[in-house]
């Protein structure tokens, strides 16, 4: 590679700031109510719209421990990071944002959709992100603690069977546990990989040790997200999305001590609604994070870079187990 083609490369791979206008929503619920829902409970949110076309399609999400610093991946294999401001308890602004390209193992940024289609993400701890990538499935650990967004791509080993669902339908949900029954143990979440009771495969590894296991479906919706909550809990965010559905959204718990090689774990219903009763979009990034004494429960939509019809999203919700 020639001096100029180096240059060239590292221009492309650099972060850029970027301005994204954060339009307040009056309530999740679209009719009125007094903020609550089930053990949610309304702490702000956003409709987030941008000039810059590489905006959008925002698929994976994690937050700082005290829910001010926003990192997430795109599909189209983009990191998005940003400041998160408050009045009190609720959500109150967007600050300072950028965007990068998702870094391959030699530095580059994707060379194709198919390559940077990450939809999956989770902080693991000491600055470390876990991402996951679904049309060319793998799952890769990041370095934002010590390269910032020009971390590379450094491969995690994971089970094959994870790369063997259905085309653009494999893996949506990964992350780590540090506590619990399934300590020092990775995991990861499927959205169209069945069995054959048409519930949606899961995995628990941690090396060569791997443990197969289901989730139980949830009528028409699909997993796109899961995060871990203080104990070891396990939070999926669900969402039915298509050309003849209103768009719906679903949160359900199980506990990691219900994940057993072979078993169909069936999780609880927190919530589920769809729009137009709810703020709801193409549902896809679930994080958790504390803040006044709160455990908060952050969600992003994609809005698949259709800004015509479709809208990013941000959420925010107090969560009392």
């Amino acid at each position: 590679m020639t001096a100029a083609c180096l240059v060239i490369l590292a221009i492309a791979a650099r972060a850029d700031p970027v301005t994204v206008t954060a339009t307040p929503l009056s309530g999740f619920g679209n009719f009125g109510g007094d903020g609550s829902y089930g053990p949610l409970a309304w702490r702000g949110g956003f409709e987030l719209s941008s000039s810059e076309e590489k905006f959008g399609g925002l698929s994976g999400l994690a937050l700082s421990d005290d829910c001010t610093g926003l990192t997430a991946v795109s599909d189209a294999g983009r990191w998005f990071r940003a400041a998160l401001a408050y009045d009190g308890k609720m959500l109150a602004g967007l600050g300072a944002a950028e965007l990068a390209p998702i870094l391959d193992d030699k530095g580059r940024p994707p060379k194709s959709k198919a390559t940077g289609d990450a939809e999956a993400l989770a902080a693991v701890g000491h600055g470390l992100y876990m991402v996951g990538f679904e049309r060319r499935s793998r799952i890769g650990i990041y370095d934002l603690g010590k390269s910032g967004l020009q971390a590379r791509f450094k491969l995690l080993k994971s089970p094959q069977a994870i790369a063997e669902g259905p085309h653009n339908g494999e893996i949506e949900s990964v992350g780590h546990f540090a506590e619990g029954s399934g300590k020092d143990h990775d995991f990861a979440i499927s959205e169209e990989n069945l069995d054959a009771n048409g519930d949606i495969r899961a995995w628990l590894w941690q090396g060569d040790d791997t443990a197969p296991f289901a989730v139980k479906r949830l009528e028409d919706y699909k997993i796109t997200d899961a995060a871990i909550l203080p104990g070891g809990d396990v939070l999926i965010l669900e969402r039915s999305f298509g050309p003849s559905l209103l768009p719906g959204m679903a949160l359900r718990r199980f506990k990691s001590s219900a994940i057993k090689a072979g078993a169909t774990v069936e999780p609880e219903l927190l919530f589920s609604g769809r729009a137009p009763l709810y703020a709801i979009d193409n549902m896809e990034g679930i994080a958790v994070c504390q803040r006044d004494g709160e455990l908060r429960l952050t969600i992003v939509s994609d809005n698949n870079f259709n800004t015509s019809l479709q809208r990013t999203l941000l959420l925010q919700f107090a969560y009392n187990p």
